[in-house]
């Protein structure tokens, strides 16, 4: 399963908001910092993670075991700017979560905007959780 977005923003500001642990913090996770390749992922309803990075290749591509699955960070430079971003996962039941992630994404490199509702009590089928 695979969803794409356009980002305004260029292949390094995509790349360095998925893999670092600053940008990933800014619109995915509560906390989520990286040691030794293992991204230690505390979600805002209280889901943690230990998410192996498989592959990060700079401004290009960046992939993870995440909760169980793979996800897959794809980055094309735009034909006129910005950036072609595909988000793959290996679970046909991701789509929501990952149209989810992707707009959070696009909304925090483009316009600097946190969508996240950041109340712990409604986590179960808000889009913005």
């Amino acid at each position: 399963m695979q969803r794409k977005v356009f980002c305004a923003a260029g292949p390094s500001d995509v790349y360095r908001a998925v893999s670092t642990w600053h940008g990933r913090e800014r619109f995915w996770a509560t906390a989520a910092p990286e040691t030794d390749g293992v991204i230690s992922f505390r979600l805002g309803d209280g889901r943690t993670d230990e998410s192996r990075i498989e592959q990060a290749v700079q401004d290009e591509r960046y992939q993870l075991r995440y909760f169980g699955r793979t996800l897959t960070f794809t980055l094309t430079p735009g034909a006129t700017g910005g950036t072609d971003l595909t988000l793959s996962s290996d679970d046909p039941a991701d789509c929501p979560e990952v149209v989810s992630l992707l707009l959070r994404l696009k909304a925090s490199v483009d316009f600097g905007v946190d969508l996240r509702h950041h109340d712990e009590h409604r986590t179960t089928g808000y889009a913005d959780s």
